[in-house]
C-alpha cells in the first residue's frame, strides 16, 4: 500500500495494478430443456454413457463457472418446458421452470413448445400465478426469474415486438448483447391459441437488433435461436459433418458482428463454424451443456477468438441438492395425481385405423368432446371432431390383463397419455357448406390424408378415386340421419389447434360465436366417468367407395 501511495504522489504508473488487454467471456448454454428431470444416455467418442438430469446439469454448470466465476453467462435456446414427462405435464411444468430459476439462468429464447397451451399459459409461466383450472403445483409459483427473448415475435395489432427482443449484460466491463429468436413458423405449429402474435424472418430480426446494439456501443453479440439442423449421416456432439437444415442458411445471412450462435429445436448435436461464427447445439433433454469462450478485446469490445465445446452431463459429479430435492418432491406429487382413478373401460380403445381411416379411440374422444360441450353453457355443440393419430391422439387405452386387479381401470395418467396436449376445446358456428368444406380439407391441401374422428350422429361417404377437394358428395353428409343443409347453421367443437387453422383445416378460422370453456383432458375424463365402463364405439360413421 505504501509503494502504491508513493507511486500516486510521484505520478508513476509502474506500480499501479494493470488491467488485462482482453477478457475471457464464458457462455454456458443448453437447448430443449423440456422440464429436464429425467436422465437418459448421451453419445461420446467412447460410446453411450448415462447422462442428463436437471440436478446434474446444474452441478456441471457450477463446476464450469468456477473456472470463470465473474465472467460467465448461463443461456438457453428455447423449449424449456412442455412436450415433457408425464410427471411434468401433470404439474403444468412449474417444477421445470423452478429448476431453471435455481440454475440462475441469465436469459432464454422462446421455442415453439413454450406456446403449446397458448399465449395466456406462456405468460403465466413467464410471470407466475396459478393455473386457472388446476391451481398452483408449487406454492406461490412466481414464473421465470430470467427474461424470455423473442425478437421476431410480433403483435400484429400493434406491429411491435410481443416479447423482449434482447438484453445487454455487462461482464467484466464488457457489454454483451443477447438476442433471442424463435423459428418463424413456431406459432403456426403451436396447439394452443397464439393470435394476434406472428413469427417473422429470423435473420432479419437478428440483423435489425444487431444494428441497434451496435448503435449503443455493444460489440459482443450472442444469438439464442430456436432453430437448428443436423449432421448429414449423424455425428458426435463436437463434430460438424456436413451440417444441413435451416440453421445454416439463417446464420449465413447474419451481420458478421454476431459472435456466437446457440441453436436448438432439432435435438441434433453439432459444433460448427459458419462464416466465422461458432454455432452449436446439444442433443437436448440436458444430455450436454455447451461451453463457448469468447476472448474479448477491452479496447474495441470485439471478440478476437472463440472456442466451443459440447460437454456431456455425466453422473460422476455430486448433483445439485436443491434440484434433486425438487425432483423427488415433483415425482411424489405427480404420481398421486397420475394414479387418481377416473373410470373403467369395457374393452380396448386403439388408434389402429381401418382402411377408411376410422379408429375406436378417435371416435371415443370425439364423443367425449361432444358430451362435454353439448350443454348450452359450454357451447351447445351438435358435432365434435378429433384429429387423427399424430395430430392429437397420444396412443391407446388398453385393458391390462395382468397386474392391477382392476384391469380395466382408467387413471388420470392413462387418460393424460392419450390426451397429452392440454388443448382447450372451441365450439363454433359453421354453415352446412362450411362443414362440407371441412370434411373435404381432410384431403384438400394435405400431404397425407387426415381423416378426422367424428362424433356419433355425423355420417358421410367419400370416394377415394376422386381428386382431393372433391371426394365427398354433399348428399351423403348427414347429422342424425338428416342431410346437412348447406345454408343451415351447426355448432361444432374442435381442439384449439385446428380451430385456429392448424393441420390445414383453414375453414375453421371462419367459425363464429366461439365458446372456449373446457379442456380436452377434462372432456375425456368427464365422459369416461359418466359412461363407465366406457363402451367401444362402433365403426362405420364414415364409409368409403373405391
Amino acid at each position: 500500500m505504501r509503494n502504491l501511495l508513493m507511486a500516486l504522489v510521484l505520478g508513476s504508473t509502474s506500480l499501479l495494478p494493470t488491467q488485462a488487454d482482453s477478457v475471457d467471456l464464458q457462455l454456458l448454454a443448453f437447448n430443449d430443456f423440456h422440464s429436464g428431470f429425467p436422465t437418459s444416455f448421451a453419445m461420446t467418442p467412447s460410446g453411450p454413457v448415462e447422462a442428463g438430469g436437471a440436478e446434474y446439469l446444474a452441478a456441471h454448470m457450477d463446476r464450469l463457472q468456477r473456472d470463470n466465476p465473474d465472467g460467465t453467462l448461463r443461456l438457453a435456446a428455447g423449449d424449456n418446458f412442455s412436450s415433457s414427462t408425464m410427471n411434468a405435464t401433470a404439474l403444468h411444468d412449474e417444477p421445470g421452470v423452478q429448476a431453471l430459476n435455481m440454475m440462475r439462468l441469465d436469459a432464454s429464447s422462446v421455442g415453439n413448445h413454450e406456446f403449446d397451451e397458448g399465449i395466456d399459459e406462456f405468460r403465466r409461466m413467464e410471470n407466475g400465478g396459478c393455473h386457472p383450472i388446476d391451481g398452483c403445483a408449487l406454492p406461490n409459483f412466481k414464473g421465470a426469474e430470467f427474461p424470455y427473448l423473442g425478437a421476431n415475435i410480433v403483435d400484429t395489432t400493434t406491429g411491435k415486438p410481443a416479447l423482449t427482443p434482447y438484453i445487454v449484460k455487462e461482464v467484466k466491463g464488457v457489454k454483451v448483447g443477447i438476442i433471442g429468436v424463435d423459428f418463424k413458423n413456431a406459432l403456426n405449429e403451436a396447439p394452443g391459441p397464439t393470435k394476434p402474435l406472428e413469427g417473422r424472418d429470423e435473420a432479419e430480426a437478428v440483423n435489425k437488433y444487431t444494428a441497434e446494439l451496435k448503435a449503443k456501443g455493444v460489440r459482443t453479440i450472442v444469438v439464442l435461436i430456436h432453430q437448428g439442423g443436423g449432421q448429414a449421416g449423424g455425428g458426435l456432439p463436437n463434430e460438424c459433418n456436413n451440417l444441413t437444415g435451416p440453421i445454416k442458411d439463417i446464420v449465413q445471412k447474419f451481420d458478421p458482428e454476431v459472435d456466437a450462435v446457440i441453436s436448438g429445436h432439432t435435438h441434433n448435436p453439432y459444433n460448427c463454424v459458419i462464416n466465422g461464427i461458432p454455432v452449436t447445439q446439444t442433443s437436448a433433454h440436458t444430455r450436454e451443456v455447451t461451453k463457448i469462450v469468447l476472448t474479448v478485446d477491452r479496447a474495441t469490445g470485439n471478440p478476437t477468438s472463440s472456442k466451443a465445446e459440447n460437454i456431456t452431463v455425466t453422473h460422476d459429479i455430486k448433483p445439485d441438492a436443491r434440484i434433486a430435492a425438487l425432483r423427488r418432491k415433483t415425482d411424489e406429487q405427480a404420481q398421486k395425481l397420475l394414479d387418481r382413478p377416473v373410470g373403467l373401460l369395457s374393452r380396448d380403445l386403439t388408434a389402429q385405423r381401418n382402411t377408411v381411416g376410422e379408429s375406436t379411440i378417435a371416435y371415443a374422444l370425439a364423443d367425449g368432446r361432444l358430451f362435454a360441450t353439448s350443454a348450452p353453457e359450454n357451447g351447445g355443440a351438435q358435432i365434435a371432431i378429433q384429429p387423427p393419430y399424430g395430430g392429437g391422439i397420444g396412443g391407446d387405452l388398453i385393458v391390462n390383463p395382468t397386474g392391477n386387479e382392476m384391469s380395466n381401470l382408467v387413471t388420470h395418467g392413462k387418460a393424460l397419455r392419450v390426451v397429452p396436449f392440454s388443448n382447450m376445446l372451441v365450439t363454433m358456428t359453421l354453415t352446412g357448406a362450411q362443414l362440407e368444406r371441412l370434411l373435404e380439407q381432410q384431403w384438400c391441401g394435405q400431404s397425407v390424408a387426415r381423416v378426422l374422428g367424428v362424433s356419433q350422429g355425423l355420417t358421410y361417404t367419400y370416394d377415394n378415386a376422386k381428386p382431393a377437394c372433391d371426394k365427398i358428395d354433399p348428399a351423403t353428409v348427414k347429422l342424425n340421419g338428416t342431410v346437412v343443409d348447406p345454408a343451415a347453421k351447426y355448432r361444432l367443437t374442435a381442439n384449439s389447434f385446428i380451430a385456429s387453422g392448424g393441420d390445414g383445416f383453414s375453414v375453421l378460422t371462419e367459425g363464429t360465436e366461439r365458446v372456449e370453456k373446457v379442456r380436452d383432458i377434462e372432456a375425456f375424463e368427464s365422459y369416461i366417468r359418466a359412461k363407465s365402463p366406457l363402451p367401444v364405439p362402433a365403426l362405420g360413421r364414415v364409409t368409403r367407395v373405391n
